[in-house]
């Protein structure tokens, strides 16, 4: 067997590594901004004076201080595993005999329960073919013997009422980002992009918190209930998926590329146990114990840091800290630990949310020290001012450079798209205009190859997505026109600018501009619909939130990044199909060993593709591989969560 050619750059121990393409032009003036090629298509709009950004450069601005800095070097797991192959002796198909047998294990792993597999294996044509396993025992032996993530743990949790009675993933080296950057459309640096989450505020000022030399993880948490049954039943599970923003958004978007990995189950539970009065208060506090228990060791590795082996060999200092968190409003509420009458962002008052004012955005240092006071002395006035609910101990408590409030994102699919124009701007229209005129407009509606015809109308909908919903939007300023007041046209046409600019890919100063004035316009003209008795006020939560999509774009990055549609599409594998897996009793504990061996079997297959990749690589003419430059890949073992080399 031929040797394989050391790969490792020769490096000095505290040595760093630009992570931006090899260019062969002459390097630019100190005073100028380094020049990135963009790939990115752009949205388009109608703002003037926008640069055709797919024709020219981005201009970027590297971090100033010390970061990401190369500890030493270290072999990665699928090098280990290639080693232990070698001096084994064994196939890289092992334990299987070779690439056919293992192709077999993958699709009944995959796609087939182990009752049918076992009938599949008993059958004369796949027992004479000399396969190495017989039953599904012997399968899942094999299985089992695979490299794996963390092990799952199933932890119980008594409820008393009170009623009396080492890891990294290649495939990811070409879309990750170790440092912060400025990105700018412009040699200037006057025209600010923003777009994946190192081009927003949050990271570079984070880095200047950290200590030196350390790459900053940004930790994007989400959470969300869905029903285990499709058409009827009432199981549900309550997952919680994590990834980091070092991740591009496209990829780590993808289900197929599982930059996402699930990191628990949360209890659902009817808690009958409580009384009515005080049954949501302990919804609230369960929620925060357990994911308190979950996110234990990322509490731990934000205080302290580890040391993590990355995909190129290089050992890192990582820090991992919370930076987002993706949920609906409800469990932002929940998160927030405040009552859903409430912004979990700010503390605006409750009649004060139609207004378009600057508010004071929530502090988690005032927080806790109001929690303490209403602990202490039971009454607390400014506790009922900002609609705090009981939880003493919130999971975030102890999460260092992180600020829960800041955390909570924009959510295009609810906010947008479920509230703004379902549940209100259409519903405003449909009192105005009546349901079976809206209908009328909507069949007349002239056929075009690129747009949605909706013949039936839209009252017979039944279950609304959001797609719907954006097939809606493009048609409904001209289904307005003409069947209603000038002044309502301006308003449903700053709500669906709002809308459209949420929705950019990528964001400059001039369309966050543009966006925020839009919503100024709708403030200015929305009186019309209490003058026509539409609507009585504007108190509405999902409105007011409006407010800080600007703020959290600039600070994270474009809005797209964040939606929980994402999240909804991992259901199928880590919910759905794990469920349907068990015997649907006691399944909890049945889908995570389930969950379990889906993991072994994809780590095996991103390990033989990197082998066959290694195959692959051209041979230089004097005997060394030639080889594009590998960027680092955070290792996030440390903190319980499945990750992929």
């Amino acid at each position: 067997m031929a040797a394989i050619p050391d790969e490792t750059p020769d490096l000095q121990e505290g040595h760093f590594v630009q992570r931006h393409r090899v260019s062969m032009e002459p390097e630019p003036e100190p005073h100028n901004l380094c020049e990135m090629p963009s790939e990115r298509a752009w949205v388009s709009d109608n703002i003037d004076d926008i640069p055709n950004l797919t024709s020219t450069r981005c201009f970027t601005r590297e971090f100033t201080g010390v970061a990401a800095k190369i500890l030493g070097l270290h072999k990665t797991l699928f090098k280990s595993l290639e080693e232990a192959e070698i001096a084994d002796k064994s196939s890289m198909w092992a334990p299987f005999h070779d690439e056919e047998e293992w192709e077999l294990a993958h699709f009944l792993m995959k796609n087939i329960g182990q009752t049918k597999t076992d009938e599949f294996l008993k059958l004369g044509i796949v027992h004479n073919s000399g396969v190495s396993f017989n039953t599904a025992w012997s399968l899942l032996k094999k299985v089992d013997s695979l490299h794996t993530g963390p092990a799952w743990t199933c932890e119980m949790i008594n409820v008393v009422g009170d009623v009396v009675g080492k890891d990294g993933n290649p495939a990811f080296q070409d879309v990750m980002a170790y440092v912060p950057k400025c990105v700018y459309a412009d040699a200037q640096g006057e025209k600010c992009i923003y777009d994946e989450m190192w081009t927003g505020d949050w990271w570079w000022d984070v880095q200047t918190k950290v200590p030196e030399g350390t790459v900053a993880a940004p930790v994007i948490l989400s959470s969300d209930k869905t029903s285990l049954l499709v058409f009827s039943g009432d199981k549900k599970a309550w997952l919680v998926y994590l990834t980091i923003g070092n991740i591009s958004k496209d990829v780590r978007c993808q289900v197929s590329a599982h930059a996402k990995v699930l990191i628990g189950y949360l209890p659902v539970l009817k808690l009958e146990c409580f009384q009515k009065k005080t049954h949501s208060l302990a919804g609230y506090q369960l929620f925060h114990h357990v994911m308190s228990l979950v996110l234990q060791p990322l509490i731990d590795a934000s205080h302290h840091s580890k040391e993590m082996v990355c995909a190129d060999g290089y050992l890192h200092q990582v820090h991992p800290i919370l930076a987002a968190y993706i949920a609906d409003f409800p469990e932002q509420c929940l998160v927030a630990c405040n009552k859903e009458s409430q912004c979990p962002h700010c503390l605006v008052e409750l009649d004060k949310c139609g207004d378009l004012e600057e508010c004071t955005w929530q502090s988690m240092m005032d927080t806790l020290k109001t929690l303490r006071h209403k602990q202490r002395n039971k009454q607390s006035r400014k506790f009922d001012t900002e609609g705090l609910c009981t939880v003493y101990r919130p999971f975030w408590k102890d999460l260092p450079f992180s600020d829960i409030f800041t955390c909570i994102t924009p959510n295009i699919l609810h906010q947008l798209h479920k509230g703004i124009f379902h549940d209100h701007l259409l519903q405003w229209c449909m009192n105005l205009m009546g349901e079976k005129e809206i209908d009328a407009c909507f069949q007349a509606i002239s056929r075009y190859p690129a747009l949605c015809h909706f013949k039936k109308g839209i009252s017979t909908i039944s279950q609304w997505t959001g797609t719907k919903h954006k097939e809606m939007q493009c048609v409904f300023m001209g289904l307005l026109s003409g069947m209603v007041e000038d002044e309502v046209l301006l308003v449903a046409h700053s709500l669906l600018d709002f809308i459209y600019y949420a929705q950019f890919q990528q964001h400059m100063d001039m369309t966050l501009e543009a966006m925020q004035e839009s919503l100024k316009t709708f403030h200015s003209y929305k009186h019309v619909l209490i003058e026509m008795e539409v609507h009585q006020d504007f108190n509405l939560p999902k409105l007011h939130s409006l407010q800080h999509y600007v703020t959290s774009i600039r600070a994270l990055g474009s809005a797209d990044g964040y939606n929980t549609k994402y999240p909804k599409q991992l259901h199928i594998d880590y919910a759905k199909d794990a469920y349907r897996a068990s015997n649907k009793q006691d399944y909890v504990e049945q889908m995570a060993l389930w969950l379990q061996c889906q993991e072994a079997i994809h780590y095996r297959s991103m390990y033989l593709a990197w082998r066959k990749d290694r195959k692959s690589v051209d041979v230089h003419p004097n005997g060394g591989c030639l080889h594009t430059e590998r960027d680092v890949v955070s290792d996030l073992v440390g903190l319980q969560v499945p990750a992929y080399y």
